[in-house]
């Protein structure tokens, strides 16, 4: 019975060498598939440069059961029997027969079936070949039989055989000898080893049938095959520039196109680990801090957070510079909590020495809740100082990151943040539909006498199903999960320091050009946000109109809440979302704003200014 496979992907590195591109994750993604419907349990992929991304992107927990890993070959560039000689130690660890798959060959399964029970008896290898229409060669193995089209043994391989019977497929089963052949040679060419193994007599051949490409349609990209879908639909496309939800990749959006997954089988186990996993390292925490998913908006995981730690004969102190400090209130005041609300004007600075004297006013203070950064005003919190005090004064730290987590530093080890939650569908560009918390050991610790305030909420709960079952306690948004698994991938691809550089690269030019339009920002305190700008609206123009006009040519923007509405607005820079369309916004917003001034101006009606102290 064959159980290993290698695939071949060192070659596969598209737009401009160094990128993976989403038709080479399909591509060697169709190939595990294959295998796994084959039986293979047992992968080795051999990548180029791009190891660890291009298995976190493969989504291999859909594959149940299947173990694959990933090798970097620095030197893809040589000859394919080096990427072979990569994964070396793989391919001798078992005496048995192994497969070696091209990773950009479509092989059907039929022929994939047959080549598994093929009996190499005294062959070193069985390679895969096919009869292909006419088409240029000239790049490609031609096989030459022994005894002809109806002979099963490889007499010679070569690029240039003129008088051939077949050419080989990129597929072969092979046992470890190979690798002595390899070695042999200075430039090891995989089909040079055939061809020494074929002149020996060592290789057989199995008929491919529908296994040459030509005779399949070429891989069409992802992003191609997703943008045909939405072309299909009548929904209209928008660049949404508010402050979630956001524009995803076709990767995301394709994510969500899946097999069914019950929620209680194994595959969706594996799902919740590869999400929990990527959860913990974007949010800095260690093998120790429970990731819990809830199925819901970041509000739902702000009540999860707030209701589940806050003890009834203790104190939660709120620090509140906006609207979302105001929500956190309103959650710890239905819970009937006992509150010190520590409330500042919106848009105003939180200061560190104000939460230290109300914990020594408050000395049964055992939770102090504050957001990292204000959503409604475009300021960012000092996360780490206040962290550093409640560590000092032993009192849980709660940090709402929904709009901060992977546009801002945030570090749930560093500043001392015992709960942080955030939701999936602001910076780090998945869909609507899942909130997540990082929890802390001494949290657990904390909160073990804690009485739940919810049932659907109660994060110990949550935390059993996730330690011992790697599940939820509830129906989830399946197709949420596996779009925000697919967002994680993207975003630890690029890292968090390159993450954070888009982020403040979009937003210093979003920042300029809404000054150069005269549309002056809320705060202007340095310690604004790097993904979205409040700024008054346009002089001589309300917002309503400036909202309407921007959608009809394909922009949304938001508008700001409770005390700031009207005046002010929103544009964010989450999401998919390149220089390039920001650009095309500010030219468009200009465009806007000339129109709709001379339209009243026309009426003769006066403009007025709004500013902040109006608000």
């Amino acid at each position: 019975m064959i159980t290993r496979a290698i695939v071949l992907a060192h070659r596969m590195v598209l737009e401009g060498g160094s990128t993976l591109s989403a038709s080479m994750i399909a591509m060697v993604r169709r190939s595990l598939t294959a295998l796994h419907q084959a039986g293979i349990r047992d992968v080795a992929v051999v990548d180029g440069e791009h190891a660890e991304e291009l298995l976190e992107r493969l989504n291999v927990h859909e594959l149940t059961g299947m173990r694959v890993r990933c090798y970097s070959n620095h030197s893809w560039q040589q000859a394919s029997g080096s990427a072979v000689l990569i994964a070396k130690d793989f391919l001798e660890s078992d005496p048995n027969p192994c497969l070696i798959l091209r990773g950009d060959r479509p092989l059907d399964q039929e022929a994939l079936a047959e080549l598994c029970s093929t009996d190499l008896g005294t062959n070193i290898a069985s390679i895969c070949v096919s009869t292909p229409p006419t088409a240029d060669l000239s790049e490609e193995y031609k096989v030459k039989l022994r005894g002809g089209r109806s002979g099963k043994g490889v007499g010679s391989l070569g690029l240039d055989l003129s008088d051939f019977d077949a050419v080989y497929t990129g597929h072969a089963l092979v046992t470890p000898e190979l690798v002595f052949e390899l070695e042999k040679l200075s430039n090891p060419h995989l089909e040079d080893a055939f061809n020494a193994l074929a002149r020996a007599g060592r290789v057989r051949m199995q008929m491919g049938r529908t296994a040459w490409p030509w005779g399949l349609s070429n891989p069409t990209s992802l992003d191609a095959e997703v943008s045909a879908i939405l072309e299909s639909k009548q929904h209209p496309e928008y660049t949404l520039l508010n402050p979630g939800p956001v524009n995803t990749t076709a990767r995301v959006k394709s994510a969500m196109v899946h097999h069914d997954v019950c929620h209680r089988d194994p595959s969706f186990s594996e799902l919740m680990v590869s999400l929990t996993g990527k959860l913990r390292r974007v949010f800095r925490a260690t093998a120790e801090h429970t990731m819990c998913v809830v199925t819901g908006s970041g509000t739902a995981a702000m009540e999860a957070g707030i209701a589940s730690t806050v003890p009834r004969d203790g104190k939660i102190l709120i620090v509140d510079n906006g609207a979302f400090g105001e929500r956190m209130h309103e959650i710890a005041r239905l819970h009937e909590m006992n509150i010190v609300h520590l409330r500042y004007a919106w848009g105003d600075q939180v200061n560190p020495a104000d939460v230290e004297r109300a914990i020594e006013e408050n000395p049964d203070i055992a939770v102090v809740a504050m957001t990292a950064h204000e959503t409604s005003v475009g300021l960012l919190n000092p996360v780490r100082a206040v962290g550093e005090i409640c560590q000092q004064y032993d009192a849980l730290f709660l940090v709402d990151a929904v709009s901060a987590l992977g546009a801002e530093d945030i570090d749930v080890v560093r500043d001392h943040i015992d709960v942080c939650w955030a939701s999936a569908n602001k910076c780090l560009h998945a869909i609507s539909g899942a909130g997540f918390l990082s929890v802390s050991p001494r949290t657990w610790q904390k909160i073990e006498n804690v009485k739940p305030r919810s049932y659907y909420l109660d994060l110990k709960r949550y935390r059993r199903y996730v330690e011992e079952l790697a599940q939820t306690p509830f129906t989830p948004a399946v197709s949420a999960y596996f779009a925000l698994d697919a967002a994680l991938s993207e975003f630890l691809a690029d890292g968090h320091s390159a993450r954070f550089s888009i982020y403040r690269e979009r937003n210093q030019r979003l920042r300029r050009g809404l000054a150069d339009l005269g549309m002056a920002p809320f705060t202007r305190t340095g310690n604004e946000s790097h993904s979205v700008v409040t700024c008054c609206v346009p002089t001589g123009i309300t917002f309503q109109e400036f909202y309407d006009a921007l959608k009809v040519r394909g922009y949304i923007v938001y508008g700001c809440k409770d005390v700031l509405a009207e005046k002010f607005l929103q544009v964010a820079n989450m999401g998919d979302l390149s220089i390039a369309k920001i650009e095309q916004f500010l030219v468009t917003a200009r465009e806007v704003i000339t129109e709709l001034r001379a339209a009243r101006i026309a009426r003769g009606e006066a403009l007025e200014v709004p500013n902040r102290a109006s608000a």
